[in-house]
Order: C-alpha cells, then sequence, then structure tokens
C-alpha cells in the first residue's frame, strides 16, 4: 500500500498533496484531512517554509505531517528501515550546560526514563553544527533533560525536540503475516554486535525467552526481518522534515532513508562523504526475500559500482521505501540523511 499523510491540528488552508514516484503513484499527503489541488514536494517545502514563518507569529501554526506507509515484506529475508518518526512530546529552546544537562520547563519528572533498561526517549537536536543528531535521553527532573552522549561544543543554546523511540514493539505490532516463534528481527548494534529477536504474538522475545519488545531502533537505522510467508509492516509517524544524522558503527550497521516515498537513487544518498575512500562499503539489500545485495564503494566525493565506474542519478538503481543499505565500516562514522524536502 503506498504511503500516505496528514497533517496533525494546524492553523493552515486546506491542502492536498500528490507526491509523484515510480513505486507508487497514488500517494498521498492529507492536510487537515481535506484532499484538494495536488502539488508536488518542492510546493510543500515552500509551503512549510511558510507555514514555519507563520508559526513564529502564532502559536497554532503547525508544520508537522503525519502518515502511514505499508512496506511489504516478500518471503524470505528483507531490509526493513521505519520511515516516520514518532511525534515529539516536547518543544523547545534549550540551555545548555557543556556536559550532559538541557534546561526545560514545565515536564514530569521521570516521564522519559528509560524502562527495563532501555531508553525510551531521545532529543533531536534542531538548530546549530549538530542539527540533526539524536542523542538517547538517561532521566528528567521538571527543569532538566539529561543527555547521553551530547557534545562539549553543542552550543550554549540549541532548539530540541524530544520524541519517543520507535521499538521492536512499534513493529510487531505493525505488522501482519509474521509467524510465532519462528520469525526473526535482527539488529546491527554497536561493537559490531549482531543480535536477533523472535517474534511472538505481538511482540518481541530476546534469545533466552525474555520480552525485549522495548529495544530502541534510532532514526534512520534498521533490521533485517526474517519471514517465512509473505508479511507487510505498517509505519505511522510524522515525516521527519530535519536532516537525520545517523552513527555508523565500526563494522556493519543497517541504515536506511526517512523519505515515506522511496524513489530516490543511490547517487543521490548521500552515502559517499560518509564511507573511507576504496574501503568501506555500502549495499543495497535486495526486496525479493533473497537478501542479494549490490555493494557500493566511494572515493570521497562518488559514489562507485564493482566496477569502479561512478554511479549517477541517470544509472542509479532506485531505492525503495523501507529498504536500506548494510554498510561496513573500518571506523566510527556518520552519515547524513538529507531532508524528505530536499531528496
Amino acid at each position: 500500500m503506498p504511503p500516505r499523510f496528514f497533517s496533525q491540528k494546524a492553523f493552515l488552508f486546506h491542502f492536498g498533496f500528490l507526491f509523484e514516484q515510480k513505486e507508487n503513484p497514488c500517494v498521498h499527503c492529507y492536510m487537515n484531512s481535506v484532499l484538494k489541488p495536488l502539488m508536488p514536494l518542492a510546493t510543500l517545502a515552500s509551503l512549510i517554509v511558510a507555514v514555519s514563518g507563520l508559526n513564529a507569529q502564532t502559536s497554532t501554526a503547525t508544520a508537522d505531517v503525519m502518515g502511514y506507509s505499508t512496506i511489504s515484506l516478500a518471503p524470505g529475508g528483507s531490509a526493513l528501515v521505519p520511515v516516520f518518526v514518532n511525534p515529539s512530546t516536547y518543544s523547545a529552546s534549550s540551555t545548555f550546560d557543556g556536559l550532559s544537562h538541557l534546561s526545560a520547563s514545565g515536564l514530569t519528572p521521570r516521564a522519559f526514563n528509560p524502562v527495563s533498561g532501555y531508553p525510551t526517549y531521545f532529543v533531536e537536536i534542531c538548530s546549530g553544527l549538530y542539527t540533526g543528531n539524536n542523542y538517547p535521553v538517561t532521566s528528567n527532573t521538571a527543569s532538566t533533560i539529561v543527555v547521553s552522549g551530547l557534545p562539549s561544543d553543542l552550543g550554549a543554546t540549541v532548539s530540541i525536540k524530544v520524541r519517543p523511540y520507535t521499538t521492536l514493539a512499534t513493529l510487531a505490532t505493525a505488522s501482519s503475516g509474521l509467524s510465532d516463534y519462528s520469525d526473526t528481527l535482527t539488529l546491527y548494534q554497536a561493537n559490531n554486535q549482531i543480535v536477533s529477536y523472535v517474534y511472538a504474538l505481538g511482540g518481541v522475545l530476546d534469545g533466552d525467552g525474555n520480552p525485549a519488545s522495548g529495544v530502541p531502533i534510532s532514526p534512520g537505522t534498521g533490521l533485517i526481518v526474517n519471514n517465512a510467508g509473505s508479511a507487510s509492516v505498517t509505519c505511522i509517524g510524522e515525516v521527519n522534515t530535519n536532516q537525520c544524522v545517523v552513527p555508523l558503527n565500526t563494522g556493519t550497521t543497517l541504515i536506511g532513508s526517512l523519505n515515506p516515498q522511496g524513489g530516490q537513487s543511490v547517487a543521490a544518498m548521500n552515502l559517499a562523504p560518509a564511507l573511507a575512500p576504496y574501503s568501506d562499503t555500502a549495499s543495497l539489500v535486495a526486496t525479493d526475500g533473497s537478501l542479494g545485495i549490490i555493494s557500493y564503494l566511494s572515493d570521497g566525493s562518488n559514489i562507485l559500482d564493482g566496477d569502479g565506474n561512478i554511479v549517477t542519478i541517470i544509472n542509479s538503481p532506485v531505492v525503495t521505501a523501507g529498504n536500506g543499505f548494510v554498510v561496513n565500516t573500518g571506523q566510527n562514522a556518520f552519515w547524513t540523511n538529507t531532508s524528505v524536502l530536499s531528496n
């Protein structure tokens, strides 16, 4: 099913949008649930910029666009990257203490605390040098958010959003066709760890049979799903109009675009700067269930195919919505997934 979009409560005109693409020619965006004249992403970008300006002057305007997209999984194995983010629960300009604390106001103490050892919320940086970076929240008080991994040069004042993580439970409960106690979800985690979880009764179990539904999936990353029969997952959430900076762990990371339309070319994915020239690889996973891959290298500026030829927009394969790349790197790095409005 092609993705559909709609807006949250907004002080907006009633517009509808048709996103043109090769894979899903009937992708719709509903603003205030009223289908009106069709317009492309470029026009949507202009509208959101205009609405953002309006938002600075009123308290009723918003440019948040919500949607859902059903991603089909062929029998066998497939990459799955959630294509939406969860709506923010807190958004503000915040003061940084240079260590791990961000100022806030009006929060419920411990509302953002981890549950069962898993972080449940992350802070998205929305301004400054680290725009698009995401960091896990470790605790909060009424006036402070404690965050892990904040860089010391973040800036004295930054705009932030606090969002709930998408988790294995999110995907499990949104799935259809997965088989209990046999189908698996595999994550590539830090320190080159590859961990598989078993789908069971709408939830997820670890290798010891313990519930693991709270395992977080960071924006721009994904997992491998092994399923015996045809299955699907319906992603629901907010279209991320910010860029997303995705950490690449030494070893293996599975990444993918937050563009719910799909249809991007490999050449337009901004992969080349994230890969060490002629050594790191980004391998696009096949969507037919075979887990076949097409691997690419980088020369530092361009993506190269297996023969060392530059991959261009003209000869580039297309990445479908929800599909991803298995990236192998010899060092920690970062991939910047540019805003959905520009790709």
